[in-house]
């Protein structure tokens, strides 16, 4: 009979606790933050081909692999780019049988006007990537923070519109935020990161 009882108790205890919980009021909101995150530097993929002789050219001449690099090669000096600085590319598969290679410097952005106004025999520009350092450590931190706030304002103007007060946080979990630190390349020269968190709020009379 004891037991019953005390089984009886714990029973009531609970369901008390159930309802208890289900009755607390709250607010659930999602709080926003960006950051505009701009390139570093840039990556440039550019080829070296042999010029063939035609009658349709400007130069009639033909101009050998070993004359258009060292072409390039003078014409890249010029910008500030030594020969040491370039790097030997994956090789694409060409279809005709021009002597080519592709290559590809990593630069300061400053030197893009220069190396896109080089002309130059059998020199041809692909491509351009944009280049991002390491994410700074202190920016989730930052996002975070912004994003906090942001959903704080938003449960005031709501809880203002409905005669309640903003109450403790109840609950925080990240929804976006991807703080990878890898090198990160782009076609762009600038992108936005992005951070969402959804907080819960007590509301309070």
């Amino acid at each position: 009979m004891k037991k019953t009882i005390q089984i009886l108790i714990l029973t009531v205890l609970f369901s008390s606790s159930i309802f208890a919980q289900s009755t607390e009021r709250f607010i659930r909101i999602i709080g926003n933050s960006k950051k505009e995150i701009k390139a570093t530097n840039a990556k440039v993929y550019f080829t070296i081909s042999e010029v063939k002789a035609s009658k349709y050219a400007k130069n009639k001449e033909e101009i050998t692999y070993e004359n258009a690099y060292n072409e390039a090669i003078s014409k890249l000096s010029k910008v500030g780019i030594k020969e040491s600085d370039i790097k030997l590319a994956l090789k694409k598969r060409s279809y005709n049988n021009t002597n080519s290679k592709n290559f590809y410097i990593e630069t300061e952005l400053s030197n893009l006007d220069k190396l896109s106004n080089i002309v130059s025999n059998g020199f041809r520009i692909t491509s351009t990537m944009y280049l991002f350092s390491e994410i700074d450590n202190n920016l989730e931190t930052e996002l975070s923070l912004k994003a906090i706030k942001d959903a704080k304002r938003k449960a005031k103007a709501i809880c203002d519109d409905i005669d309640k007060k903003v109450g403790k946080i109840l609950n925080i979990e990240v929804k976006e935020g991807d703080f990878s630190t890898n090198k990160k390349e782009n076609k762009e020269n600038s992108y936005i990161k992005t951070y969402k968190v959804t907080i819960t709020f007590k509301l309070v009379d």
